[in-house]
């Protein structure tokens, strides 16, 4: 039992779970393609595993989600309901949808049918906690890691103990938000999620490529990147039997096309082909597939092979630019050099890749877009424009 979970029943001075109160976690993610709730389900497992009763509500699957949430509220008083909020917009210059009007919409749906505290959670949610705590008008959030501060969290609800010492805790305090001390969970102290909390094969079946983690964090300086902020800049790395196990749980439920959610599945490298290798040794290679992203550097022909091996079927590389007068504007480490001796190595060892190119950003002029221009026909890149819909109710 890792050390949330000790503190969680002592708090609550019993040895057996004591909840006559669930936890609802509500997934608002209803972009399409579908997006499977990764962290939510999580937490939310993490929480079944310690005891607390948890129940869910996937919108994703409810077109008409005002009666979806009515009726996951009716007749109960949830310890607390928890909302993933994982994107604050589209990302994409066409469509410019902003997600923060529809979170607002939801969390007064759901407090108009409970007076449970709602608490957010998730990759967007983290970004910009205290902001996004009052805009969304809730209760508490969890900003980071939710595993432990959940577990905490269910025990001070169930007792009504003080909450300020409850790592990652955004809560209100009067007229003001506070702000908890940021905290990390020990990956490898967790167990493996058996990931049957949400419905992962329908997620597969309707388009999705079903996430996994490796690490969390990111120590690269990108200057538009908000994964170090959200997950924090120090790397801390799953055991890579505990990844082969979890894609093993799925693979049992007929879930075969995964996602590694990683910053940079090659971030580090040793850590990369430790998952690969441990994949092989579980046999789990002619039954999964699997994509991932990966940085420019490093990147050799060890890994490619292994990944091939492994099942990888292609790998997301976030090149940004062929200029390394912009590539240096960016604070990316990688340089043309460098992708040119990537794209060699993906090619000799048959492996299907992709870049992603960041057109327009800080100090880009037009020199620097045909200096990338250049290099792309050189190395006989296709290339394709892409933007995502506005499908966010």
């Amino acid at each position: 039992t890792d050390s949330s979970a000790l503190w969680f029943w002592s708090r609550l001075g019993r040895e057996e779970p004591v909840m006559d109160r669930a936890f609802l976690l509500i997934n608002g993610n209803t972009v399409r393609p579908p997006v499977n709730p990764l962290g939510l389900e999580y937490v939310g497992e993490h929480l079944l595993h310690n005891g607390v009763e948890t129940s869910v509500l996937d919108l994703s699957w409810k077109p008409d989600w005002r009666p979806a949430v009515a009726r996951a509220l009716s007749g109960t008083e949830p310890l607390a309901v928890g909302i993933g909020f994982r994107n604050l917009d589209d990302c994409s210059s066409v469509t410019r949808t902003r997600f923060m009007p529809w979170l607002e919409r939801l969390v007064a749906e759901v407090k108009r049918h409970t007076a449970s505290p709602v608490v957010l959670g998730g990759v967007g949610f983290s970004i910009a906690p205290e902001a996004i705590l009052r805009a969304a008008g809730a209760d508490l959030g969890i900003a980071g890691d939710g595993e432990d501060a959940a577990l905490r969290l269910a025990a001070c609800l169930q007792r009504g103990m003080d909450r300020s010492d409850i790592p990652n805790l955004v809560y209100r305090q009067g007229q003001s938000v506070r702000s908890n001390h940021r905290s990390t969970v020990g990956l490898g102290s967790l167990q493996t999620p058996p990931r049957k909390l949400f419905d992962n094969r329908r997620y597969q079946a309707e388009g999705a490529m079903v996430g996994v983690e490796t690490k969390r964090g990111c120590a690269e300086s990108c200057i538009y990147c908000a994964d170090p902020l959200a997950k924090g800049k120090r790397l801390r790395l799953r055991p890579p039997e505990m990844v082969a196990g979890e894609m093993a749980n799925l693979a049992g439920q007929e879930v075969c096309w995964f996602h590694l959610c990683d910053s940079e599945f090659n971030l580090p490298p040793d850590h990369a082909k430790q998952v690969c290798h441990a994949i092989l040794e579980a046999g789990l290679q002619e039954k999964i597939r699997w994509y991932t992203y990966c940085a420019p550097l490093p990147f050799d022909a060890e890994l490619a092979r292994l990944m091939a091996a492994s099942g990888c079927a292609g790998v997301n590389f976030g090149i940004d630019s062929l200029c390394d007068e912009q590539l240096q504007r960016l604070g990316r480490r990688h340089r043309l050099a460098d992708v040119e001796e990537l794209v060699r190595v993906l090619r000799k060892a048959g492996l299907n890749f992709f870049f992603d190119m960041l057109l327009g950003g800080i100090g880009e002029t037009e020199q620097t877009l045909r200096a990338t221009a250049e290099a792309c026909r050189r190395l006989e890149l296709p290339a394709r424009a892409t933007g995502y819909p506005n499908a966010q109710r």
